[in-house]
């Protein structure tokens, strides 16, 4: 019996011996890693190129456990966008360059994929026109002008790739009254692209802004306008969006963080007519700078062998723009070509043009406060051998309002336009000015 348990001794003393041996043969197993599990281990930095490089496939550093139930998908991360420049001017906006306008991580999130976002703005303004025309009369015109905005939009994703589909419903404060309700949209569009590099769009939209005109001059208001009868500020806008029956598409690449490029479009009908138009812009930021330039060309021809009515326009633009501290400055340029035939395919000479717009502009901001000066200057001159000028100038005062995205900015607009009329003999000319002071209230929804 003593001899059966030496035996089993010595046979238990000789396997923990081999196991011992083998395992300081085998290799020692790398330390926990501290990702989570089944993430993937950090790829080596690849050298500096000036190109963004790939993502690189990886494998984890161990063993995943069993997967838990997927939960909602966070907002995708999509590329800059336009402002909205509807919307209150905000330091943070960007002056007019690409910047978010959907801003999808900031908003109210219903659901998995749905997204809401909106603002609002009231002008209450009064605006003072003094006519030079001989048998013209001066205008004296209190207003109150504003837009709700509510836009909804609807995305998912699947890797590195996004679907997105938005639209903007418009109630206007000053609405006319007709005989049946008339729904407004601003933006109505969808998106497909790459969260990084890339994307399409599709519908209606605005297309980046180039030549930016300040904080005092915006859309739907009396410094936008004017003198009577002065020429209008080429913006390169004519291609750029929300016509009334045309629709859009546009192509987006953003290869490098400093520069990105937009070639956008217009396709489709509006009064009778076709257009076909093309938009390339270019968006460059290097330290406190930025740059943008474009061009544009817009063809608007009959749908009908009767009709001889038809346009071609073609124009370039470019900012150059400084940011430094509390101050911005910027400097605008821009050029447009217009050809036009009357009803019988002859030139016609009133709207056959060319026109010139230069002016700048300066921001100052200061804790929740921000100045707007700016001045632009329109010439224009046609085939009558008319030469009409429009100076525009503005200063502007904004404060932002302890809520989050409530303001309040008060401008003062100043407007002279100089104007021909080459059917009288002789040639007669005439002085027009404009005053306007404006209050609005903005409130934008994060």
């Amino acid at each position: 019996m003593r001899a059966s348990a030496l035996r089993r001794l010595s046979s238990s003393l000789l396997l923990v011996a081999a196991s011992v041996h083998i395992a300081s043969a085998q290799p020692v197993p790398p330390p926990p890693s501290t990702d989570p599990p089944g993430a993937p281990a950090a790829a080596t930095p690849p050298a500096s190129s000036g190109q963004p490089a790939p993502p690189v496939p990886t494998t984890a550093v161990a063993p995943a456990p069993a997967p838990s139930p997927p939960g909602p998908p966070a907002a995708p991360e999509l590329p800059p966008r336009d402002v909205n420049h509807t919307v209150a001017w905000t330091p943070s906006a960007g002056q007019g360059t690409p910047a978010s306008s959907a801003q999808l991580r900031d908003l109210l999130s219903i659901g998995n994929h749905l997204t809401l976002s909106g603002y609002f703005w009231v002008d209450t303004g009064y605006m003072s026109r003094l006519n030079g025309q001989p048998g013209q009369y001066d205008q004296s015109v209190p207003y109150m002008n504003g837009r709700f905005v509510l836009g909804a939009s609807y995305w998912q994703t699947i890797g590195n790739y996004f679907g997105l589909a938005k639209v903007e419903f418009l109630g206007l404060v000053n609405e006319y009254a007709k005989n049946q309700y008339e729904p407004h949209t601003l933006d109505a569009y969808v998106m497909i692209g790459h969260k990084k590099w890339w994307d399409i769009q599709v519908g209606r939209f605005l297309a980046w802004e180039v030549y930016h005109r300040g904080q005092g001059i915006e859309l739907f208001t009396a410094e936008e306008a004017g003198a009577l009868n002065a020429p209008g500020l080429y913006w390169l806008d004519l291609t750029r969006g929300y016509r009334n029956e045309s629709g859009q598409a546009a192509f987006h690449l953003y290869p490098h963080k400093y520069v990105k490029f937009e070639v956008a479009g217009v396709y489709g009908q509006e009064s009778n007519q076709n257009n076909f138009g093309v938009r390339p812009v270019m968006d460059l930021r290097v330290g406190g700078f930025n740059f943008a330039a474009g061009a544009e060309y817009l063809q608007q021809s009959p749908q009908t062998s009767a009709d001889k009515v038809q346009s071609t326009s073609m124009g370039f633009a470019g900012r150059l723009q400084y940011q430094v501290s509390v101050i911005t400055i910027g400097a605008n340029y821009a050029f447009g070509h217009f050809d036009a035939l009357d009803i019988q395919g002859l030139a016609d000479t009133a709207k056959s043009f060319e026109k010139m717009s230069f002016g700048g502009y300066v921001d100052i901001d200061f804790w929740r406060n921000s100045i707007g000066l700016g001045y632009h200057r329109t010439q224009m001159a046609n085939k009558r051998n008319e030469h009409n000028t429009h100076d525009q100038a503005f200063v502007s005062y904004l404060v932002h309002l302890p809520i989050k995205g409530l303001a309040v900015k008060l401008v003062y607009g100043f407007a002279r336009g100089y104007v021909e009329d080459s059917t009288t003999t002789p040639l007669s000319s005439f002085e027009n000015l404009m005053h306007s002071v404006r209050l609005r209230i903005s409130y934008e929804f994060h």
